[in-house]
């Protein structure tokens, strides 16, 4: 079964290049006057997870944000889902995962590429929420973005794209987020680096359409604001 095993391509001689056409910002800057006061639990590392300094930047943007409605593409564990309701009491939080018996050579969705088989393989949905305080705020979806009806997270004003990260995707699902949104609201998206060049790519098309993304510096993380 070979979508087991991940081999991390190496990314194109451009890739760097690229990347760089996004401009980086440290997080107070984006902050401005505000401060936040984070809650963040701290665990060993897997395969899949948000880092910790990740999620501190993520946070700090969501807490900031003052969101009544978030959606998640990409739930995984749901150690981020989980942080995203503890800091954000009065939130309701989306969060989508593919079909628990996805199998890719079944895959009924035709047209995107997917990637990271070998976390869809051996990923437990929801685990780090499950039987928690905060499970009664987090709405799961299971289902492939390319089908699925965003309006069913209707009110959504932040949102957070970490599901696949390949530029069909990454591009449909920022696409589909602003529409649900009238473009009106706060996007983060994860792995905005050179080994994710399908990522750079449908972000700096965003720039291309005035949307003025940037990555917060010493991050894989992209954000951008409508005015």
């Amino acid at each position: 079964m070979g979508y087991h095993i991940q081999r991390t391509p190496e990314p194109p001689p451009d890739a760097h290049i690229q990347l760089l056409k996004i401009p980086s910002v440290d997080l107070g800057s984006l902050l401005g006057d505000v401060k936040v006061n984070i809650t963040l639990s701290v665990q060993k590392y897997e395969d899949g997870m948000l880092p910790s300094d990740n999620a501190m930047a993520l946070l700090a943007l969501a807490i900031a944000a003052s969101p009544k409605v978030v959606l998640e593409i990409g739930t995984f564990m749901g150690h981020t889902t989980k942080l995203l309701a503890m800091n954000l009491p009065d939130s309701i939080i989306h969060s989508v995962d593919l079909p628990l018996d996805f199998i890719p050579e079944q895959d009924k969705v035709a047209g995107p590429k997917k990637d990271d088989f070998h976390l869809i393989a051996r990923r437990e949905v929801g685990r780090e929420y499950r039987g928690s305080s905060y499970e009664a705020r987090i709405r799961q979806h299971f289902v492939d973005t390319a089908a699925w009806n965003f309006k069913e997270a209707a009110g959504t004003t932040f949102f957070f794209i970490d599901g696949s990260h390949t530029y069909d995707y990454c591009k449909i699902d920022s696409e589909r987020c602003y529409e649900l949104c009238s473009g009106k609201g706060v996007f983060v998206w994860h792995d905005c680096d050179e080994a994710h060049p399908g990522v750079v790519k449908a972000l700096l098309e965003w720039r291309a359409l005035g949307r003025d993304v940037v990555r917060i510096a010493s991050t894989p993380i992209a954000f951008w604001k409508s005015s």
